[in-house]
Formats: C-alpha cells, sequence, structure tokens
C-alpha cells in the first residue's frame, strides 16, 4: 500500500491544546513512529487549527475537514473529537477516497456505525476503529496464555472498574464535558468504559451467548463547574453487566465513577488464575497493565510479556500514547501487507450491537439470549 516506502501521511481532526485526545494520545504516538508522519491537522476554527500545528511542528492547518482529507499530503485521516461529530468528518474522509481511522464510540447510535461502515465498504478504502486495548501488550500475552492453557478451561472472570472521574469525585462538571451526560450523544460509561471493556473480554475470550445489565444514573442533577447551571443527566453512570460467555465461563463486572479509581479482571480456571491490573487505575483502553499468574496452588507473581509480542514504543509507557501507538502499528502492517490485524469499524459495529443488547436488558430486567454474531 505504501509503494514508495515514505512514512504513512496522516492528517489529525481534533489535536487542539486543549487537552484534546488528538493532542495528548495522537499526536505523541505517530511522532514515536518513524514509519509515520503528521501532515496536517484540524480543529473547528482556523485559528486553533494554526495553533495545534505552529505548537506540534505540522505543516497544515485547516478549517474544512473536507479541504483536509482532500489534501494530497494526507494519506490517512484520525477523527477525534466529540462522538455527535463522527459521522460528518468520518464522511469528509471518505468522499475524499482516504482510509480513516475513527475513535469510539464510532457513532451516537449502532444505526449511524452501521451506516459509516457502508459507506466505507462503498468507498473501498481502509477503516479503523481506536479500541485500542487491543494493542496493549499485557492484553496480547493474556490471549496467549489462555490459547495455550494457562488456567485450564475457563470458569469464570471478573472485572473491578471503578473510575475516578466526574461526576462523583469532583461533584460538578466541566463545560466541556457537559455532552458526557446526554444519553443522545452516545459518549458515556456505558459506550466509553463499558464498550472497551467489553472489545477487550471478546478479544480475549470470545462472544456472549447470555447478557444481564443494571443501568443506572445515580448523579442524576450534576452542576457545571464554570457556569454553576445543573444539569440533567440522561446517560448512565453506573454499569452492571453480567453474563455467559464460550464454554460456560461465567462474566460479571461492575462500572461505576468513584472518589479513588481501581480496575482489575479476575480470570478463575480449572488449572490457575490470572489477574491483570492497572498501574494508573484509570480506563482500562488507556493504562499501563500487569499480569499476575498462578496455577494450583502457588502464590499469584508477575508475568513478563515475551519478547516475541511487539511493543510499542518504551518511551510511550504509562502515557496515552502508548496503546494509540499500538494500534498505529497494526495499522501500518495492514496498509503494508494487505491484512487485516488492527480493529475496524466491523469491530467497532458489533461491539455497538453488544450494547445494544446491554441496554435492552437493563431496560427489561431480562436475562437475553444473543445468537451467534457478537464476536469481534
Amino acid at each position: 500500500m505504501n509503494k514508495n516506502h515514505h512514512p504513512l501521511r496522516v492528517g489529525i481532526i481534533g489535536a487542539g491544546l486543549n487537552g484534546a485526545w488528538g493532542g495528548r494520545a495522537h499526536i505523541p504516538a505517530l511522532k514515536a513512529l518513524p514509519e509515520y508522519v503528521v501532515t496536517a491537522v484540524g480543529a473547528s476554527r482556523q485559528s486553533s487549527a494554526e495553533a495545534s500545528a505552529a505548537h506540534f511542528g505540522i505543516r497544515h492547518a485547516f478549517s474544512d475537514p473536507f479541504e483536509l482529507a482532500l489534501h494530497p499530503e494526507v494519506d490517512l485521516v484520525t477523527v477525534s473529537v466529540r462522538v455527535p461529530e463522527h459521522d460528518r468528518l468520518i464522511r469528509a474522509a471518505l468522499e475524499a477516497g482516504k482510509h480513516v481511522y475513527s475513535e469510539f464510540p464510532l457513532g451516537r447510535t449502532t444505526a449511524e456505525s452501521a451506516t459509516l461502515l457502508k459507506a466505507a465498504r462503498e468507498r473501498g478504502v481502509r477503516h479503523f476503529a481506536g479500541l485500542q486495548s487491543r494493542a496493549n501488550p499485557v492484553i496480547g500475552y493474556v490471549r496467549e496464555l489462555l490459547a495455550e492453557g494457562y488456567v485450564g478451561d475457563v470458569l469464570a472472570v471478573h472485572v473491578n472498574y471503578a473510575v475516578p472521574t466526574y461526576p462523583i469525585r469532583s461533584k460538578q462538571i466541566d463545560q466541556g464535558h457537559v455532552y458526557l451526560l446526554d444519553d443522545a450523544n452516545g459518549a458515556n460509561q456505558l459506550t466509553i468504559a463499558g464498550g472497551h471493556l467489553l472489545d477487550g473480554i471478546m478479544y480475549l475470550f470470545g462472544p456472549f451467548s447470555e447478557i444481564s445489565a443494571i443501568l443506572k444514573t445515580q448523579a442524576q442533577h450534576v452542576p457545571v463547574e464554570e457556569t454553576g447551571e445543573i444539569i440533567r443527566a440522561s446517560a448512565p453512570d453506573h454499569v452492571v453487566i453480567s453474563g455467559i460467555l464460550p464454554g460456560q465461563a461465567v462474566f460479571s463486572s461492575q462500572i461505576r465513577n468513584v472518589h479513588a479509581g481501581s480496575f482489575a479482571i479476575e480470570i478463575n480456571g480449572t488449572k490457575g488464575d490470572l489477574h491483570i491490573r492497572s498501574r494508573q487505575n484509570f480506563m482500562y483502553q488507556i493504562d499501563d497493565l500487569t499480569v499476575l499468574g498462578t496455577q494450583g496452588s502457588g502464590e499469584l507473581r508477575e508475568l513478563t510479556v515475551p519478547e516475541h509480542i511487539l511493543l510499542p514504543p518504551a518511551e510511550l509507557m504509562g502515557t496515552s500514547a502508548y496503546n494509540v501507538a499500538g494500534i498505529y502499528q497494526q495499522i501500518h502492517r495492514d496498509l503494508a501487507n494487505d491484512t487485516h490485524e488492527a480493529p475496524d469499524f466491523q469491530t467497532a459495529l458489533a461491539v455497538h450491537e453488544l450494547l445494544d443488547q446491554v441496554r435492552k436488558a437493563g431496560e427489561t430486567g431480562a436475562t437475553l439470549r444473543l445468537e451467534p454474531g457478537y464476536a469481534v
């Protein structure tokens, strides 16, 4: 795909200097990878785009996403903005005939996500989704250990996921994140924390055959930090999901906002246990993870990721860019070799479809039996 062997040229939409994810994660990730160069940055205002371009040393700045996507020095367009803007910006990249990488959630709804997948296929370009936990070396190693039978038959998988963010920790929310409180925007505790987690669980274990859920909005009236305005929240902030995985393994999880974060995945099997833990205790798809294991009656000990598992650049470890860099490494291999290693819009759509079943289970209180096809 990169026949001239020049670095893959990326235009990033959403890399502002206000703590935006593109500037915090995508640009540092790409600058650490010699196979890439960031050639363009886009923002809603030209002045903001130019400020970001000057700060990061990027050649081109645009306020029009279609102009960015059309530029001859852009091979891949990265969309790293709020979920409600994804549809419009992804379509701009597709209309320009460029490969596109979108953060997850892909769209506000499953229907919107399905339409984007259809549009990408019709344009004949490669499409990628930011389900970056798949690029975490620890997750790759755990997947190998499970395939090798380290724990034997998996009996149980339990996830404790305590997120140290608004609104519980601060009792308020900043203006820039108010949109997360509106369920219609498709970006909340269920779709972001829950979506990334469920993708990781299915990547490790396979599809769910049953699902049940409790979805609650416990912080219903949230003041805005800058104005004091009270916002009525409609998005869930406390998510409990349980289900059945392949081999009749029982899955249980609880995601909620807290004052002090914690994260762990505990895997119990007939021959041993594996524990995945976070060093940052912030968010599963971002954090630096470790894995501990035991077989028989031995004590848990930390397991070292073997050298054959490809690692993102070491200087990024412990930063938001680490797993993102791993996804970009997968994307480069896919484009160079015409393979399908990196998660794509189809992967994202499968997660959206599963989230619909979680919502249905939460609304009805029923345990739902799922038809085959929810694997990602």
